[in-house]
């Protein structure tokens, strides 16, 4: 089976494939796939790269502007780009690769990361045999944030084989917009900056407008962000994992981001839970109206999780969501 569930990721970190700065701790092992975290080092740097054949230590070196001790509570400011060293490092084995994403919560919050690899020449995008550290490129879009080292902003997923080998269905996502109604979130322009440790702490409409549209549909602004949900309501059996792959521009002038990935058991305990969908308006306005295509979502086989699968048993925070900000806000 292509993603490792979370036994098999355990073995990896049982055989030192998987090793960290701290413990790892079972909290950040998910149903398929494992929350990585900042270490203390982080740097405030000039541009983005790829590094390609050229040792990420030189790298910092040329782009760093400002060092940053993450044993402390530490500003990222908004537009500004970062990059943290993960704490967790990688000695996979020849079959094995691995693919990292956004958390749930870090989309919610506009905040672009994306993972580097020593010599890497992808994103996101961690080799066969890959034997060294992991970096994480974060960009705050819409708030400033507040971090501190052990927190994690994204995930990675481990897989043998093309993930294609394996694909089992595949359905389209489309938005949900209904008039007269809360229909979607844009966020505020605000200096206010989100402390991501505090949960369950912001008060919502000082951060974001609520979107009430007066028919089924409504115009999105250039460079906004907004918070959506879909039209479709998702249901992910213990022995599958998704991916949500964006359509491309032909579908419309805008960009879907989004953590990209639902775990095993994710809307299996209902009749399926909404995808949130976070959309951003490029070179210009755009209206977008209900039922309006984004994305496709590719079911895999995986091994069956036996325990504790995507929900409420492991305190998942978005089982049961429906149009749902991140967890810091009200």
């Amino acid at each position: 089976m292509p993603y490792l569930n979370r036994e098999q990721i355990l073995k990896l970190v049982k055989n030192k494939q998987i090793i960290s700065d701290k413990s790892i701790e079972n909290n950040q092992i998910q149903p398929a796939s494992l929350d990585l975290t900042l270490s203390n080092k982080c740097y405030r740097i000039k541009a983005s790269f790829i590094p390609n054949n050229i040792k990420i230590s030189k790298v910092i070196k040329e782009l760093s502007l400002t060092k940053i001790n993450l044993n402390q509570n530490s500003l990222l400011e908004k537009n500004c780009i970062y990059l943290c060293e993960l704490n967790e490092k990688l000695k996979l084995p020849f079959d094995i690769m691995g693919k990292s994403n956004p958390k749930s919560t870090t989309g919610r919050l506009d905040i672009f990361t994306r993972v580097i690899t020593e010599n890497g020449k992808k994103y996101d995008f961690v080799n066969y045999n890959y034997n060294g550290k992991l970096y994480l490129e974060i960009i705050p879009q819409s708030f400033s944030i507040i971090v501190k080292k052990n927190i994690s902003l994204n995930q990675i997923r481990f897989f043998q084989g093309s993930n294609n080998h394996y694909k089992i269905k595949q359905y389209n996502l489309s938005v949900s917009i209904k008039k007269n109604q809360i229909t979607a979130y844009k966020a505020k322009k605000i200096t206010s900056a989100i402390d991501l440790s505090k949960i369950n702490y912001y008060i919502a409409n000082r951060y974001w407008e609520e979107i009430i549209p007066k028919e089924n549909y409504f115009i999105i602004e250039k460079d906004e962000f907004y918070i959506l949900r879909s039209k479709e309501s998702i249901k992910i059996k213990n022995n599958q994992a998704a991916e949500l792959e964006p359509f491309k521009d032909s579908f419309g002038n805008f960009r879907v981001h989004y953590a990209g990935f639902f775990d095993p058991g994710f809307g299996n305990s209902r009749l399926g839970t909404p995808a949130v969908l976070e959309l951003r308006a490029y070179d210009t306005p755009f209206i977008i109206r209900d039922g309006q295509l984004v994305g496709q979502l590719n079911y895999y086989g995986i091994d069956e999780i036996k325990k504790n699968p995507y929900g409420v048993k492991i305190k998942s925070n978005y089982f049961n969501q429906n149009l749902k900000l991140a967890k810091q806000f009200k």
